[in-house]
């Protein structure tokens, strides 16, 4: 009897002790999973917030102004009628001073004012005593953009003292029409001296230089 119960008592004691540690076994998993359900829930719902939420930034794109990118010596030509139908603006800069016998540099910009003009091209013409010898023709530009300006070289020789005209006849086509205006571009040349010796750069007051019969 008392060897049965000696035997007894360790099998009792083992069962006991394997159902306490199947016990804390399954109490230490529990509090993991019930953590890791929390913690997946709270990002689940973290994320699924932030992805519902829209964005308050916008993306701003600024159009074109009219005479973007020009040099701050280009002028207005002077268009024929005003106030002119044309849905383009003209500017001009001279990059030299203008002196007789000497070659002339003049910078064209066409500057499209709507984004209903369809092409811009032209032709450009010189007074008698300025010889026209570069860009007589403005070549044609298809859907030009907006505000962008559409730059033409051109270049004269003064034959004489004087002030003289260079006339650009700009077409534009839009919205199905055509029209033409034609824009005036002064230019004052003198007698290179010792002073102004010839190919020197040409003032801005001599660019600027829009009314006919004031010299600079």
């Amino acid at each position: 009897m008392p060897i049965a119960h000696v035997h007894r008592a360790p099998r009792t004691r083992y069962r006991e002790q394997m159902r306490l540690n199947a016990g804390l076994r399954s109490g230490r998993l529990a509090l993991p999973l019930a953590a890791a359900i929390l913690l997946t829930g709270c990002g689940s719902h973290s994320s699924g917030a932030g992805s519902v939420a829209p964005s308050s930034s916008k993306t701003v794109t600024r159009k074109a102004e009219p005479g973007d990118e020009l040099s701050p010596y280009m002028v207005s030509a002077v268009a024929s009628n005003k106030p002119s139908t044309v849905p383009v603006q003209v500017k001009f800069e001279l990059h030299e001073r203008p002196d007789v016998g000497q070659p002339l540099d003049v910078e064209l910009a066409i500057v499209p004012l709507s984004a209903s003009v369809d092409q811009v091209s032209g032709k450009v013409e010189a007074d008698d005593g300025l010889e026209l010898i570069e860009g007589g023709d403005i070549a044609a530009t298809a859907r030009p953009v907006e505000g962008v300006p559409i730059r033409h070289a051109l270049k004269v020789v003064p034959r004489r003292e004087g002030i003289f005209t260079v006339r650009a006849s700009v077409t534009v086509e839009a919205a199905g029409n055509s029209s033409t205006e034609t824009y005036s571009i002064p230019v004052i040349a003198a007698a290179a001296t010792a002073e102004n010796p010839a190919g020197s750069a040409a003032p801005p007051a001599v660019a600027v230089a829009s009314r006919p019969g004031k010299a600079p």
